[in-house]
């Protein structure tokens, strides 16, 4: 009994300091990351998201959902299935499937793709693909979005990532904080 409970409390022991902390985000680190992306998609299904006057961003139908499976869980699992089902039937119909509008959950797996760059991003001001983009995460207040950038660093794509951030005691963001990132949201669009 001494030597159960012994192990027990090196096994809960080691959990417990095994388990280590989380590291929090650098909200001050605004380094750009550079991805370099695809020259070509080797899949029959091609998935199109045209992200207004800026760029257009190509991804793999089955690496879509190869992600999308992999991050669904508890809290998204319908969602997913979704934009799971959703890519299923348009790609029995077609190998380009055009997608104009988002669903929930569907900007995390293209910044999934665009951050491991497994994607091609045409650059419509230059009338070309791009070899590389650059992202980066920003905070705004209680909220933190990351962007990424064309190569001449204008932002053309952005996914919130975290919400409900607290630090020194600041429980609400500065409404101007919020203002620059609602402009910097609906600039993205923009030629």
């Amino acid at each position: 009994m001494k030597t159960s409970f012994t192990i027990l409390t090196l096994l809960i022991t080691a959990c417990v300091w095994g388990q280590g902390e989380k590291k929090q985000p650098d909200w001050t680190d605004t380094t750009f990351i550079s991805v370099r992306l695809l020259d070509t998609i080797k899949d029959k299904k091609i998935v199109v998201i045209d992200i207004g006057q800026k760029a257009a961003i190509y991804l793999s139908a089955k690496s879509l959902k190869q992600e999308a499976s992999k991050s669904s869980n508890d809290y998204n699992k319908k969602d997913i299935s979704k934009i799971i089902g959703m890519l299923n039937k348009i790609s029995t119909k077609n190998d380009t499937i055009v997608l104009d509008q988002f669903m929930k959950y569907l900007d995390y797996l293209v910044s999934d793709q665009l951050q491991q760059g497994n994607a091609i991003v045409f650059y419509k001001k230059q009338h070309a693909f791009a070899k590389e983009i650059c992202h980066r995460l920003e905070k705004y207040g209680m909220y933190a979005h990351r962007f990424f950038y064309l190569p001449d660093k204008r932002p053309f794509f952005s996914t919130m990532e975290y919400s409900g951030i607290i630090e020194d005691g600041k429980y609400f963001s500065d409404p101007k904080e919020l203002m620059n990132v609602a402009e910097k949201l609906r600039d993205l669009n923009k030629q």
